[in-house]
C-alpha cells in the first residue's frame, strides 16, 4: 500500500502541470558503498574495510557541519537498512524516506574505477544531484576511496541554492521580530560559515523545471525576501530584513541564500570537469593518524641525515 501511495505521488509530481516546490533538506541518510564485480582492489587491500571508511569518510563530512543531521550506523542497522543500494527508484526513495525520517538519501557507488554519489529527495523520490569522479591509476585504492568520498559530499554541499535556513528562537517564538524600526530574524548558516556582518541574505523558493536533477540545472530560484547579517555568533546569523514581498512568507525552516558564501563554497569546492582525479594531498588516506602522519613526515628526513653522514664518513676514510 505504502508503495502505491508513493507512485500516486510521483506520478503528481511528473505531471506536465505540477511545479514542485523544494522543501529544506536537513535529515540524511547514507547508504554503504555499492560496488561491481570489475571493483579495482588488489589482493593486499581489505576491501570491506575501504569501502566502510569511505562511508564513514562520507558521513563525517556531512555531519561536521551544523547544517546537516546525519543518521547513525546503528539507527541505519537497526532499522535494518545498513546495505549498499545502487539506483533507487522514486518509489523506494520516499519508501526509505519514511522509515528513515530523512529528507535526503545519499547512495555510493563504486563502477569499475569510478566512485558515483547520488542524492534523492526523500519526500518525492526525484533526483537532487549526481556526480561521479575517476580513480587515479598510480594511487592505491584504499589510499584515494576516502578522500574521494569527501570530496563529492563537499561539491554537493557547494551545489545547493541555499546555505541556511529560518530558525526560530524559542524566548522570541516567531521568524520574524522587531527591535524598535527594525525587522529582524535569525538565520541557521551552520558552525562552518565564512558569512560576515554586512553580507546579503535572500529568502528563495526552489521548484523543479524539468527532469534535470534539481540542484544541477532543473529548477528555478525566485527571490522573495532580501536583508544583511547584523550579527552573527556560533553560526546562527540576526539579519535586518530590508524588504519583501511578505513578511508571512519569512517562517521556520525558510530557504536562506547567501550569494558571498555560494560563490566561495563554488570557488573552493566544485569538482572540476576532469577525466581524473588529480594527485592532491586531500585524497591520500584522510584516516590516516596523526603519529602515523608524524612518522611519515620524519622518515625522509632521517634517510637524508643518514646519507650524509654515510658521505662524510667516506671522506674522512679517503683522507
Amino acid at each position: 500500500m505504502l508503495r502505491v501511495l508513493a507512485s500516486l505521488l510521483i506520478l503528481l509530481c511528473l505531471s506536465a502541470e505540477a511545479q514542485v516546490e523544494h522543501q529544506l533538506v536537513r535529515r540524511l541518510a547514507i547508504f554503504p558503498v555499492a560496488t561491481s564485480a570489475t571493483t579495482p582492489i588488489s589482493r593486499a587491500e581489505d576491501l570491506s574495510t575501504v569501502l566502510e571508511d569511505t562511508w564513514w569518510q562520507a558521513r563525517e563530512e556531512f555531519a561536521q557541519n551544523r547544517r546537516f543531521l546525519v543518521a547513525s550506523k546503528q539507527f541505519l542497522i537497526k532499522t535494518d537498512v545498513y546495505q549498499s543500494r545502487r539506483e533507487l527508484e522514486p518509489a523506494d526513495a520516499i519508501i526509505l524516506g519514511k522509515l528513515l525520517d530523512a529528507h535526503a538519501l545519499v547512495t555510493l557507488q563504486l563502477i569499475d574505477r569510478r566512485l558515483l554519489m547520488t542524492v534523492y529527495d526523500a519526500g518525492n523520490g526525484l533526483l537532487l544531484w549526481k556526480k561521479g569522479i575517476t580513480l587515479h591509476p598510480s594511487i592505491a585504492t584504499k589510499d584515494q576511496l576516502p578522500g574521494l568520498a569527501k570530496r563529492l559530499v563537499l561539491d554537493f554541499i557547494a551545489t545547493v541554492p541555499y546555505q541556511g535556513f529560518t530558525s526560530v528562537d524559542s524566548l522570541i517564538g516567531s521568524a520574524v521580530y522587531e527591535e524598535g524600526d527594525i525587522k529582524l530574524s535569525q538565520v541557521d548558516l551552520g558552525i562552518q560559515t565564512r558569512a560576515q556582518i554586512g553580507d546579503v541574505v535572500q529568502w528563495i523558493r526552489v521548484t523543479s523545471t524539468n527532469t534535470q536533477p534539481l540542484f544541477q540545472g532543473g529548477s528555478k530560484m525566485i527571490v522573495y525576501a532580501e536583508g544583511k547579517i547584523v550579527k552573527i555568533d556560533q553560526g546562527i546569523a540576526t539579519v535586518e530584513i530590508q524588504r519583501a514581498s511578505s513578511l508571512r512568507d519569512l517562517k521556520e525552516y525558510s530557504l536562506v541564500r547567501v550569494p558571498r558564501e555560494a560563490e566561495r563554497l563554488r570557488t573552493e569546492y566544485t569538482i572540476s570537469d576532469t577525466p581524473r582525479a588529480t594527485l592532491t594531498a586531500d585524497l591520500l588516506a584522510p584516516e590516516v593518524s596523526p603519529m602515523e602522519r608524524i612518522a611519515k613526515e620524519k622518515k625522509p628526513l632521517a634517510t637524508t641525515i643518514s646519507i650524509i653522514a654515510s658521505v662524510a664518513t667516506f671522506l674522512l676514510l679517503a683522507f
